[in-house]
C-alpha cells in the first residue's frame, strides 16, 4: 500500500540458498509506473485491488521446469534430483492450486512469456501512453483488441 502512496519503502531481501531473508533490503521510490511481480501476485482480493492493470505471464511446464533445473542448479547450488524432487514434490503441486487459478483475475495474459516480443511490445506502448499522460487514441489502453495470437484478454467475471 504504501508503494502505491508514492512512499519510499524498504523491501526484504530473500536468500534461496539459505532460506531465509537477508540483513539487506532493496528501496524502492516512488515513481508514475510501479511493477509488481510474483508467483503469488494475485491471490489476496486485497493486493490485486491495488492493480491498475494485471498481466499473467503464461508458460508451459516443461519450460517453467527447465529454467527452474538450470537456475537451481546454478544459483541455488542443488543438484539435479533435489530439484526435480522438490518440484515434483512441492512446486507443481502448490503452482496448480494456488497459481494457475489466479490466472483469471489477470485482465492480460501472455502466452509464451519473454519470447512474445508482440505482447511485450504493446504493454510497452501502454506503458508509455501512461507516462505520456494520454491514451493515445485507445479505448482503455487497447485498440480493438480482444484476442489475438499474441494477447488473451480475460474478458470472464470471477
Amino acid at each position: 500500500q504504501d508503494i502505491v502512496e508514492g512512499k519510499i519503502v524498504e523491501i526484504p531481501v530473500y536468500d534461496f540458498v539459505s532460506h531465509s531473508r537477508k540483513s539487506e533490503t532493496v528501496t524502492v521510490y516512488p515513481a508514475d509506473v510501479v511493477l509488481f511481480e510474483g508467483i503469488l501476485a494475485f491471490y489476496m482480493q486485497e493486493i490485486r485491488d491495488m492493480f491498475q492493470m494485471k498481466l499473467f505471464v503464461d508458460t508451459d511446464s516443461d519450460t517453467r521446469l527447465s529454467r527452474r533445473v538450470l537456475r537451481d542448479i546454478s544459483e541455488r547450488q542443488r543438484d539435479l534430483e533435489q530439484v526435480l524432487t522438490q518440484y515434483i514434490t512441492f512446486v507443481k503441486p502448490a503452482f496448480e492450486e494456488f497459481c494457475l487459478p489466479t490466472k483469471k483475475y489477470a485482465d492480460v495474459i501472455i502466452p509464451r512469456g519473454v519470447d512474445n516480443l508482440v505482447a511485450i511490445n504493446l504493454i510497452v506502448q501502454h506503458i508509455q501512453d501512461i507516462l505520456n499522460g494520454g491514451q493515445s487514441k485507445r479505448q482503455n489502453g487497447y485498440r480493438s483488441l480482444y484476442k489475438t495470437d499474441c494477447l488473451d484478454f480475460n474478458r470472464s467475471e470471477e
